[in-house]
């Protein structure tokens, strides 16, 4: 008898032991498989990122996008028709239940129901499932290819195969404040946030990005009535999601293209040749040249671009957000066909472009920061570049290049999720470094067999996995949940395949 486990209870691992059970009784494997999941909370499902209370943390995705089943990605939208209206505060769009944008807890609610179903679905048909209310911190591999989790309680669970789903991982940076009382890590959970502000405090934000706003929310959700000052080295503002995209149909830039190109010169996808065929996409499209120096929004005034989002966005979006959304299925396929170089050249000169417009903010959301901006309560400062914390006055530092100096009474770490394994504030991630069972990818998270998900490695990852965040370098879409239960569903196969075949056909 096999024993998987499932490392972490957020909407991946719930994906992932939901997806390995459909398929343990499909291929009637009862008798030779059985799952534990671990997760430190007394609820899965939710995990930081489907965990939060406050109503103003939506989904950046649409309904008919967010099905935790591999092959039904409308499924969310269905349940919401049957459910949401009981949650109706929860659903911030004007549109129907299909293109709605909901409230990240309500979207936990319905994984941490679909996870109980078919953890039920699995008792009535014999499968085994063992669910430990504790937290992993080490991994050892035995002689016999088996491997020992090592628990918080002392305790240890002997498995075959080990699926790592750490979730949203912490940034272990600026460890120097670690210790400061005016110092916020990490904007989850919230209440740790609201606890250590005062409702008259200037807090300042590291970051622009979907995490600096949820803080934003967060904080003015919450009474707030102090300054609030975001930081980022480009002060840019993610685009505006519409609720409703008008769709585009690309002629250029398609995988048969970029195939054909492959075939012809010899060589994988270069970050300019992507450019261009975005480019030629675009202007076909909007039948003229269009100046495309002006679109570079590196530390301009942010109020005018967030006006101008919202207005197109109210209208379904203009052909650059269209363009770039349209691209959701296959950028992961494009990415993976690039060399490592031409990936960092992408991410040097594009990358910051391509997630502002590709992970836009929800409408709703849009129209309260520009309401805040307005009013003077928040302000969005670039080019930020040293953090300093000052004793005699009790307050941080921050020196930017474009607007000078600024103090501000509170600071908050919401620069993201860190990207870089030694980034990670994991002591599971950081111990199966040390032993080099992870791999660190230059560009971010661990090196995996793409196909498989397992993790490579020089001490060998055959029986290691990770989705999600983790492994956020080698693939493009990991905040995407349509995207990563697709990878999971991959995993889900080769873990049955390894189980029914005992590795031989």
């Amino acid at each position: 008898m096999k024993k998987i486990a499932i490392i972490g209870g957020g909407a991946c691992g719930s994906a992932a032991l939901i997806e390995l059970i459909i398929q343990s009784i499909t291929a009637k494997l009862q008798d030779q498989i059985s799952f534990v999941l671990i997760e430190r909370k007394e609820k899965a499902g939710y995990g930081l990122a489907f965990g939060s209370k406050q109503r103003s943390h939506i989904l950046n995705t649409q309904a008919d996008l967010m099905g935790i089943y591999a092959n039904e990605p409308a499924h969310f939208a269905e349940w919401l028709k049957e459910n949401g209206r009981k949650y109706r505060d929860d659903v911030k769009s004007e549109s129907d239940e299909d293109n709605a944008y909901t409230s990240r807890l309500l979207y936990g609610h319905y994984v941490s129901q679909q996870l109980d179903e078919t953890i039920e679905k699995a008792k009535k048909n014999n499968v085994s499932v063992e669910r430990i209310k504790d937290e992993a911190y080490n991994i050892d591999k035995l002689e016999n290819e088996k491997l020992l989790i090592h628990l918080s309680s002392e305790n240890t669970v002997e498995v075959d195969e080990v699926l790592l789903a750490p979730g949203t991982p912490k940034p272990n940076i600026f460890t120097q404040f670690k210790e400061n009382s005016n110092y916020i890590d990490f904007p989850w959970p919230t209440k740790r946030l609201l606890e250590k502000t005062n409702k008259n405090d200037h807090v300042g934000v590291l970051g622009s990005s979907l995490s600096a706003i949820d803080t934003v929310m967060t904080l003015v959700d919450n009474g707030h009535e102090g300054k609030i000052t975001m930081f980022s080295p480009d002060g840019m503002l993610p685009r505006v999601q519409p609720d409703e995209d008008k769709g585009f149909e690309r002629k250029y830039l398609t995988l048969a293209n970029l195939h054909k190109l492959k075939r012809d010169k010899g060589h994988t996808p270069r970050a300019k040749e992507l450019f261009r065929l975005f480019i030629k996409d675009v202007e076909a499209a909007e039948g003229k040249s269009l100046d495309w120096k002006s679109f570079n929004r590196h530390s301009k005034d942010p109020l005018p671009l967030l006006e101008y989002d919202i207005e197109v966005a109210e209208k379904g979006g203009d052909l650059l957000s269209n363009m770039a959304y349209s691209m959701r299925y296959d950028t992961s396929t494009i990415w993976s066909w690039m060399s490592l170089h031409e990936q960092i050249l992408f991410t040097k000169w594009l990358g910051r472009h391509w997630t502002i417009t590709r992970h836009a903010i929800p409408l709703y959301n849009a129209k309260r920061l520009a309401k805040l901006l307005k009013e003077g309560k928040l302000e969005i400062i670039p080019q930020n570049n040293k953090v300093e914390f000052l004793e005699d006055k009790n307050c941080f530092k921050i020196a930017t290049g474009k607007d000078g100096v600024f103090e501000v009474d509170k600071l908050v770490n919401a620069t993201g999720s860190a990207g870089r394994l030694e980034e990670m504030d994991n002591v599971l991630v950081q111990n199966l470094l040390e032993k080099k069972y992870l791999k660190p990818h230059p560009i971010g998270g661990a090196v995996i067999n793409t196909h498989t998900m397992q993790c490579m490695s020089e001490a060998d990852g055959d029986h290691i996995y990770g989705v999600g965040h983790l492994v956020n370098g080698m693939l493009m879409d990991v905040n995407a949940v349509w995207f990563n239960v697709r990878t999971i569903a991959r995993l889900a196969s080769e873990i049955i395949f390894k189980t029914t075949t005992n590795g031989h056909i």
